[in-house]
């Protein structure tokens, strides 16, 4: 049973905590890069905002050729510090069928952003996990979408607060490799990305996406400050 946090239960960040994860969210690094498979060129962006623009348009096509390019740019974006993702990306565009295509774009007509269960449902290749399924919602959406990968489940290792207070990421079921997109992580991950939006109205002034918070923890973690994204979250 999922337990959801109490506002009651732990104490809030402190001046100190807030700063610093507005300075991991101001200085998170990502590559600013998608890919146009038209001209098999990647594109070089100014910022984020103009990613996550264009691969949103992207996503977002009625043109089943657009709209594959979008998918296989998510892959393209999430891979882009790994050697292997070029492979990742090609297996992904000689696999994806027209009708999963269709599947897809029927699925975000109907509901602007479909739920992970049913993206994962589709069957697109290297679209198993909640890694990259989530990647899609959050290009879909930024404003109440953002990601949960492995890197961001290492969160959930830290022991609950002396309080009791029991949060979302400490409830995941993940595996080494993988997190699955089971009905049950399906709930965690809606409480995480609530929890994002939380964070931004309760510290930020609702200035903030679901995606930014997210960001910030994943740049204190890859930045060797798992200690201190623990921290946070448990407090926020």
């Amino acid at each position: 049973m999922l337990v959801e946090r109490t506002r009651e239960t732990h104490m809030p960040l402190t001046t100190t905590q807030i700063n610093t994860l507005c300075t991991a969210i101001n200085t998170y690094a990502f590559p600013t890069r998608y890919y146009n498979f038209v001209t098999n060129s990647p594109v070089y962006a100014p910022n984020m905002t103009a990613v996550e623009t264009k691969i949103q348009s992207m996503l977002k096509s009625l043109n089943p050729a657009i709209a594959k390019q979008g998918l296989a740019n998510v892959l393209y974006w999430g891979y882009s510090q790994i050697g292997y993702g070029s492979k990742r990306v090609r297996l992904f565009c000689n696999n994806v069928t027209p009708n999963q295509i269709a599947q897809y774009q029927a699925l975000v007509a109907t509901h602007g952003v479909p739920c992970l269960r049913q993206m994962s449902a589709i069957g697109m290749p290297q679209y198993s996990g909640v890694s990259f399924l989530s990647k899609a919602l959050m290009f879909l959406n930024p404003i109440d979408y953002c990601v949960l990968d492995l890197q961001l489940a290492r969160i959930r290792l830290a022991a609950r607060s002396a309080t009791g207070a029991c949060v979302a990421l400490y409830q995941l079921h993940a595996y080494k490799t993988t997190i699955r997109p089971t009905f049950y992580n399906q709930r965690i991950y809606d409480a995480w990305r609530i929890e994002c939006r939380y964070i931004s109205d309760t510290y930020f002034g609702g200035t903030l996406r679901a995606v930014d918070i997210e960001r910030g923890f994943f740049h204190l973690i890859q930045s060797k400050r798992l200690a201190t994204a623990q921290a946070i979250y448990a407090a926020a």
